[in-house]
């Protein structure tokens, strides 16, 4: 009989599903892994990050999460976004392990009459998913911190191909374009849904001895870049991004027909992580005399990040 699977091998296979339905959707990802692969580096993916504008949607992903092995550790604020944030982490000091950022869309920090767009949107959603069977899986790996291999196949296949997807009918064009006079962020977040709207490569993994090396590789071959690179040389976190393609996304129209809208959804960031230090700027060290590798985030890094995937107002 098969040995039940725990949380750390049911974030290995999350991990590997969500990563696999990115690369179909994201081309950059595709050359940048060969770019990874032909520098003779190795593709590791630091963490992932979803946005979603439904609070239920937050909390059932929060605790879906908790079966990966992962519980939300900071929080983090972003008024100029709209956005509300944390981060999800493996509890120890090892900076290699898989995270995930989320970002709620901040309603109230909205005009009352697109905030309600926003809610009747996520009201559509709603009733258009059953995620009753996901919850009941959930439960049985909170009474025996395990799944067996078939309930773990269930688990993922609805947490990657339904949680983290839009359900029902398209998002209206009017809900969009109303979302993007206040928030570009919140935007895309209603457009792509609660999917990954990004995975992030380790550019010492990669091969590459800092962000400066990987990012002129990148521009060199081809890829459009965040104008900058977050976070000074030598300081604990340092991040930049490809610049999300526009892509057609299905709108619901007017008359009621389906149309589609530019927008802005998906990006590959990567990430150079280095040691952390206190409050007073010391250098911080693990329990066996190595380095302590920063592991969360930085909101003045995360809002230049966000910029990758803001869908714009257009006429």
């Amino acid at each position: 009989m098969a040995s039940p699977l725990t949380a750390g091998t049911l974030r290995a296979l999350f991990v590997e599903r969500a990563t696999a339905k990115f690369a179909r959707n994201v081309p950059d990802f595709v050359a940048l892994q060969k770019l990874v692969a032909d520098n003779g580096g190795r593709f590791r993916n630091d963490h992932g990050a979803i946005r979603t504008a439904d609070p239920a949607v937050t909390a059932l992903f929060l605790r879906a999460a908790q079966v990966l092995g992962l519980r939300r550790e900071l929080d983090y604020r972003f008024p100029a976004k709209k956005l509300v944030s944390c981060d999800l982490q493996v509890i120890g000091e090892d900076a290699t392990q898989f995270k995930i950022f989320v970002s709620q869309v901040d309603l109230p920090a909205f005009p009352e009459e697109v905030a309600a767009l926003i809610r009747d949107d996520c009201a559509e959603q709603s009733r258009a998913a059953d995620h009753g069977p996901f919850v009941r899986l959930i439960e049985r790996f909170e009474q025996a911190g395990s799944l067996d291999s078939g309930d773990a196949e269930a688990f993922v296949e609805h947490f990657v191909e339904r949680l983290m997807a839009r359900s029902g009918a398209p998002l209206r064009r009017s809900t969009l374009a109303a979302v993007a006079q206040v928030s570009g962020e919140a935007a895309s977040a209603l457009a792509l849904g609660p999917d990954f709207n990004h995975v992030t490569i380790d550019v010492r993994a990669a091969g590459f001895e800092d962000i400066e090396a990987m990012a002129s590789a990148m521009r060199a071959a081809g890829f459009r870049m965040l104008p900058q690179i977050q976070g000074a040389a030598g300081t604990r976190l340092r991040q930049t991004a490809t610049m999300a393609a526009t892509m057609q996304t299905p709108v619901l129209e007017a008359d009621g027909s389906t149309g589609s809208a530019p927008t802005e959804k998906q990006f590959v960031e990567i990430i150079e992580r280095n040691q952390a230090v206190d409050v007073d700027g010391h250098p911080l060290w693990t329990q066996d005399g190595r380095p302590l590798i920063f592991r969360n985030f930085l909101a003045a890094n995360a809002e230049k990040i966000f910029d990758a995937a803001s869908t714009r107002v257009r006429d």
